[in-house]
């Protein structure tokens, strides 16, 4: 076989032909973590444009669901248990209260392999965010969140998927 400093242009391609056909992609944390290397914001923003937005569908809600039975069992939980869907994508939430703040908590079971979580609250013209990473489970948890109404934004290989808004706070009556 030739140096590639001596092959001519034809096969030059034909070599990248076929190295592009023979060799497989980088798996998609491989791409994520190449692309967080990058310290030039301009190309960040053009790699972060291609993501694609997906928006997750409420499929339970153990706030919504009635007590069926009754005496103890009727009592209901103090963790709130949310379940969302997306693009094959099971998103299981917990929110339950720790001392006077709330904790956030859930695990992601789909195809992907690491992320980050943001939960975000719109207050006026500040936007308060608590962002965390997910672990290799694919669980997370965030602790210190005030009672309100936030938006849970998850970043997954090219998806960023939005759920709908969630109510963080004591249930109501």
């Amino acid at each position: 076989m030739k140096s590639l400093d001596f092959l001519s242009d034809e096969e030059f391609a034909q070599q990248v032909q076929k190295a592009v056909r023979a060799l497989p992609d980088a798996p998609a944390s491989w791409q994520r973590a190449a692309v967080n290397l990058w310290t030039v914001a301009a190309f960040k923003s053009a790699v972060q444009s291609v993501v694609r937005r997906v928006a997750a569908v409420l499929t339970f809600d153990s706030w919504a669901t009635p007590a069926l039975a009754h005496g103890m069992r009727s009592l209901r939980s103090p963790t709130r248990h949310l379940l969302f869907s997306a693009q094959g994508r099971d998103i299981d939430l917990r929110i339950a209260t720790v001392a006077e703040t709330f904790s956030v908590a859930g695990q992601i079971l789909g195809p992907d392999d690491a992320g980050s979580i943001e939960l975000a609250v719109q207050r006026g013209e500040d936007r308060a965010a608590h962002v965390t990473h997910l672990d290799a489970l694919g669980e997370f948890r965030i602790d210190g969140v005030r009672g309100g109404t936030y938006v849970l934004t998850l970043r997954m290989g090219g998806d960023e998927i939005v759920l709908p808004a969630v109510e963080v706070g004591e249930r109501p009556n």
